[in-house]
């Protein structure tokens, strides 16, 4: 089990949380969170699933959030985005048609999600493998987004300095990653009501090696490069996990009360208490 801090490199830590035998740490030189648990720094298996796609969630679920987000940073008539991990391409298949004026490109590692996104979505601006790997020119894109990537990865200096230099200058990169201390909350509480259990969904150690805080996203943006991280707040994904029928329902329901809530407080507390779930980050370029 790995005892180094992924940014800092101290292996001074204390536990959080142990998930299934796995203990997710603190490190008390700078405070980042990270899981134990040594994934593979480029692992492919995360669209090995031989049943077919739950498009349910990947698409339908994703469509207001996706939404929300052209919204709020497409305003430019034109422009170019690469969306690095982007799975089956839906949020690429999404600027497409709502942005045709913007060049949208995904790269993806998996060669079965870009199989997907070629055939069934009909993109052929998705390309597999690992992106730093793409000979993309330099300072080309306008906005480059992580959706759900970065937690992922165990060590996230090369790919942040990578996209770095792909980016324009006044540029940002858009990361989306959960929000650990409200997620570590929801876990413990999550344990008090109903124990560990197998298989249970908490705070996903083997998956999320990373644990972000605003505090902690924001030293791996200075270490990178960037002069300015700012937090913003979107739609929450239209469905609940596991479940079906009218608790789907209820549990959409409550998450969007959840997300008004949350986004009412970030307002009156002058976007300095952030309760949702889910960070959104835009890591900007001079």
């Amino acid at each position: 089990m790995n005892q180094t801090c992924y940014l800092c490199g101290s292996q001074k830590n204390k536990t959080l949380f142990v998930e299934n035998g796995i203990p997710i740490v603190r490190c008390l030189n700078c405070s980042h969170a990270f899981s134990t648990y040594e994934q593979e720094e480029h692992y492919e298996g995360y669209w090995d699933d031989e049943t077919g796609y739950d498009l349910d969630w990947w698409d339908v679920a994703h469509r207001e959030i996706y939404k929300d987000f052209i919204g709020k940073f497409l305003s430019a008539p034109k422009g170019k985005i690469l969306d690095v991990g982007c799975g089956l391409g839906f949020f690429v298949k999404t600027i497409g048609t709502a942005r045709p004026g913007w060049e949208a490109v995904g790269y993806e590692i998996s060669e079965k999600a870009v199989k997907f996104a070629r055939e069934k979505n009909g993109l052929k601006q998705v390309f597999p493998g690992i992106v730093q790997d793409s000979g993309l020119p330099k300072e080309s894109f306008d906005i480059i987004t992580l959706w759900d990537v970065i937690e992922h990865i165990p060590k996230p200096h090369s790919l942040i300095q990578y996209l770095f230099g792909l980016l324009k200058p006044g540029g940002f990169l858009f990361v989306q990653t959960p929000n650990f201390p409200v997620q570590l909350f929801k876990a413990k509480l999550k344990v008090a009501i109903k124990g560990m259990q197998e298989g249970g969904h908490y705070l996903e150690a083997k998956d999320h090696i990373n644990d972000y805080t605003e505090r902690t996203l924001g030293l791996l943006a200075e270490q990178c490069g960037f002069s300015s991280v700012e937090f913003s707040i979107l739609k929450p994904i239209a469905s609940v996990s596991g479940v079906s029928g009218p608790k789907a329902k209820l549990g959409i329901f409550l998450k969007k009360a959840f997300y008004y809530g949350t986004l009412m407080l970030w307002y009156l507390t002058f976007k300095q208490v952030n309760l949702n779930l889910t960070l959104f980050a835009l890591l900007r370029k001079k």
